[in-house]
């Protein structure tokens, strides 16, 4: 039969306990041997008794002593028989002398006397005994208890050597069988590591039913215990450790449990811990490459920028001029790439936290054509009447403006304006910038799609869209009938009084 086959969940385990180790009739099985020992040790004294002429006041205490003996070393029921021996002798001493007979009153309290001490010594003897083993044992778990806590703390285990610590736990403290049983993604029940007898099919039932509870489970039996301790990781039952049939402690096998899930804890800030330092480890190597980004590529253009300025007074003819304006117009755009790269960065590095404030369409767009000074076509606004303000970081709303403009303006023929329009109203506004350029090859008149589904996508488009992202907007692009783009960002509005 497999352990815990008889047990069944019992709501008060110490009552069950108690009544397991009753002392008293739980002394030694008493043999022929002893028997026959404490009856020869009752004629001994009696013939000492006979020999030195002892009164009976002397020889009830040489038969007391016997009968002390005999029930300390033999058992109750040895100390019964000696008792009753000795009573049956003790009369030779009382009057009429040398007459076996249990007839008067000293007698009988000679008989109760020794039956009395032999009970008595029977059952401090058998509860001193029970105290020793207690003791005994709750040494062992202590023993097995700190194994398990220094095993732990000092070094580092996996999770099947940290099931398999456990387990060698609660065998050392007295269990026939232990293990950790862990929950599936799929909600079955896998054996992580099993030490000691088969685990019963009824174990791994109860093991399942707790999955949704984190209440230990107590089986009480004849003399044993089966506990089921839930294994909890941030207030998931994640597993159950088992104990079964053990003469343990309640309390002894929670603290292998609490050890146990101690364990996984530290494992799992370790691992938290391994992912933050990573993380911190790249955002400074982020940093540091920004940094070297914007000193190494920052002072070129700068030197670039003086030089086109001293061409542009050098060079004689129309054409000469207008490839030293280009040039001049590519040196502003990889500036503003730059720029906008080095702000990306510093926003996801955490070195810039986007601080959002009311900012008017009319100014972003004012702001947008300013930025772009060399921009050599025309622009035409238009902002809705009822268009609330936008709320969002003014640097980086117009960064993304910025971006989209200079995209329009790269796919746009020559002399053809860009819109600029600014609608919406409620908790959103849509800022758009629509051209008549090249248009998207794979999207037809009046598709959208997702600035972030755009495949290739430059990286002005790349920019804006993760500005737009942090700003808690988004970009969209739309192919327009009779060719081009219109590229929108929408972003929170600044919500007036009758909206909230």
């Amino acid at each position: 039969m497999h352990v815990g086959s008889r047990k069944e969940p019992v709501k008060d385990a110490t009552e069950k306990r108690a009544t397991t180790y009753t002392p008293g009739m739980q002394g030694r099985t008493p043999t022929w041997l002893s028997v026959v020992g404490a009856l020869l040790a009752v004629l001994g004294a009696t013939g000492i008794g006979m020999v030195t002429g002892a009164n009976p006041t002397i020889t009830g205490f040489f038969f007391l002593i016997v009968v002390l003996f005999a029930a300390t070393f033999g058992g109750l029921a040895v100390g019964i028989c000696a008792s009753v021996a000795a009573a049956v002798c003790y009369s030779l001493f009382l009057p009429p002398v040398g007459s076996v007979q249990i007839t008067n009153r000293a007698d009988w309290v000679a008989f109760s006397a020794f039956l009395t001490a032999s009970v008595v010594a029977s059952r401090l003897v058998t509860l001193a005994r029970e105290q020793a083993r207690r003791a005994r044992d709750r040494a062992r778990e202590v023993e097995a208890m700190n194994a398990l806590a220094v095993d732990v703390l000092v070094g580092e285990h996996d999770l099947a050597s940290l099931g398999r610590l456990a387990s060698d736990a609660l065998i050392a403290t007295g269990s026939r069988a232990a293990g950790v049983l862990l929950y599936g993604e799929d909600g079955d029940v896998r054996f992580l590591c099993w030490c000691g007898e088969p685990c019963p099919s009824d174990v791994v039932e109860r093991a399942l039913r707790m999955q949704r509870s984190v209440a230990m489970v107590e089986m009480a039996g004849d003399d044993d215990f089966d506990f089921l301790v839930p294994l909890v990781e941030q207030d998931l039952s994640i597993g159950v450790l088992a104990s079964l049939g053990t003469s343990a402690t309640r309390s002894a096998v929670e603290s292998v449990a609490k050890i146990l899930n101690l364990a996984l804890q530290r494992d799992q800030l370790l691992r938290e811990r391994v992912h933050v330092e990573a993380l911190r480890e790249s955002e400074e190597l982020k940093t540091a490459l920004l940094r070297a980004v914007s000193h190494d590529l920052s002072t070129p253009l700068t030197a670039i920028g003086f030089h086109v300025d001293a061409l542009k007074r050098k060079v004689v003819g129309q054409d000469a001029l207008g490839n030293v304006v280009e040039l001049e117009r590519e040196a502003a755009r990889l500036r503003r790439r730059i720029d906008g790269l080095l702000s990306l960065g510093r926003l996801e590095a955490g070195i810039v936290v986007p601080r959002p404030e009311p900012v008017p369409p009319a100014d972003l767009f004012r702001s947008a054509r300013e930025s772009l000074s060399l921009l050599a076509r025309p622009l035409s606004v238009r902002i809705d009447p009822d268009c609330p303000e936008v709320w969002a970081d003014p640097s980086l709303a117009l960064e993304i403006i910025v971006n989209l403009l200079e995209n329009a303006d790269r796919a746009s023929p020559n002399g053809v304006p860009i819109e600029l329009v600014a609608s919406g109203g409620g908790s959103s506004v849509r800022l758009w910038v629509l051209d008549r350029g090249r248009g998207i090859g794979s999207l037809r008149a009046g598709q959208a799609i997702d600035a972030g589904d755009v495949l290739p996508r430059g990286l002005g488009l790349e920019i804006s869209r993760r500005l737009a992202e942090a700003s808690g907007g988004v970009v969209t692009l739309e192919a327009r009938e009779g060719g081009g783009v219109a590229a929108w960002v929408e972003l929170p509005a600044v919500l007036v009084a009758g909206d909230a």
